[in-house]
């Protein structure tokens, strides 16, 4: 090894070990925590809530909660795009319409069983994802195109299925408060 690699070497393994391991039994908490919260919302919801107008103009509170179903299974796929440092993830012009679409026609049918079932087949993959984690891989990394385009690492991910289901969560509380 030259001397320049060897430098780089130790700097890479002195930065890695310097950085804290994530606490994985935290995460799962936290992904256990959203679960929950996301039964207790669906549950919540009559027949006249799931019809409900929320307060983003494009969608049912029903569809939002399919969305957040039918997103959660993305998380998986989000870990891997940081593990190997590249996005797939279309720019937000693209991304953004076509959200929107796959969400009013693949809510449509949907009910608070068929959406319950769906996100907890996400949430056993996003945990199985969890447990596939090695501690040199937490901090890996990639900046994604898409609508959310701020640097994601695999920690980040985790952390972004509750940050996905409280922003909608919100939009949904506040549209069943209006009405």
């Amino acid at each position: 090894m030259r001397r320049k690699e060897v430098v780089m070497a130790s700097i890479t393994s002195d930065s890695a070990s310097a950085t804290a391991v994530p606490d994985r039994e935290v995460i799962r908490a936290e992904l256990e925590a959203t679960r929950s919260a996301y039964h207790r919302l669906v549950n919540s919801l009559s027949a006249a809530d799931w019809k409900k107008k929320s307060s983003n103009p494009a969608w049912r509170v029903g569809q939002l909660v399919w969305h957040l179903a039918w997103g959660a299974g993305y998380f998986p796929r989000g870990v891997e795009e940081c593990r190997k440092g590249k996005s797939r993830t279309p720019p937000a012009w693209i991304l953004n319409p076509l959200n929107m679409l796959i969400t009013k026609f693949g809510s449509r049918g949907a009910t608070p069983q068929s959406v319950l079932e769906k996100y907890d087949a996400a949430h056993a993959r996003i945990v199985t994802c969890l447990e596939s984690v090695r501690d040199d891989e937490w901090h890996k990394g990639v900046k994604p195109l898409g609508a959310f385009g701020a640097y994601k690492t695999v920690e980040s991910v985790f952390h972004s299925a509750t940050l996905h289901f409280r922003e909608h969560e919100a939009v949904i509380v506040e549209a069943l408060r209006r009405c």
